[in-house]
């Protein structure tokens, strides 16, 4: 009788601790950094925008700034952050939101040596900072601040 109730013992840890093994078991995803900062233009608050990093390689992270230029970067889903490491970052017009029809250059201001502004009051960002964009920044662990100045 007491080798039935050790058997029964030893299967019963045996279970338990498989059952927790599939708890914890290894991620695919790499280590991340929470990122933030804020966004100007000419001096001013860039709403709207797309801030996007691009690490050296793997999945890309997005934010996209409040009306104070503020941002946050989510990797994937609710996983805030990025990569940890060397990113390229792009900070582009959001499509949403916009009217097609509102997307024609306001010419007085270029005249003026103003920004030029679409009509829906966006600033036109140069193509440095996005397609073909010279900004970069090094994600670490833990918390990151990246706030970018651009100008016309």
């Amino acid at each position: 009788m007491k080798s039935i109730q050790v058997g029964c013992l030893e299967v019963a840890l045996m279970v338990m601790l498989l059952s927790l093994s599939g708890c914890g078991g290894p991620s695919d995803q790499p280590d991340l950094g929470r990122v933030q900062g804020t966004i100007t233009f000419d001096g001013q608050p860039l709403s709207g925008v797309v801030v996007v990093f691009q690490p050296d390689s793997g999945r890309p992270a997005r934010g996209r700034t409040d009306t104070e230029g503020k941002y946050e970067l989510t990797y994937i889903r609710s996983t805030l952050g990025t990569k940890v490491g060397h990113n390229r970052v792009e900070i582009a017009p959001s499509e949403e939101d916009d009217d097609p029809a509102e997307n024609e250059v306001d010419t007085e201001s270029v005249s003026r040596k103003r920004p030029a502004k679409f009509k829906s009051g966006k600033p036109k960002i140069p193509p440095r900072y996005n397609i073909k964009s010279e900004l970069e920044a090094d994600v670490q662990p833990g918390d990151n601040t990246f706030d970018f100045e651009l100008t016309s």
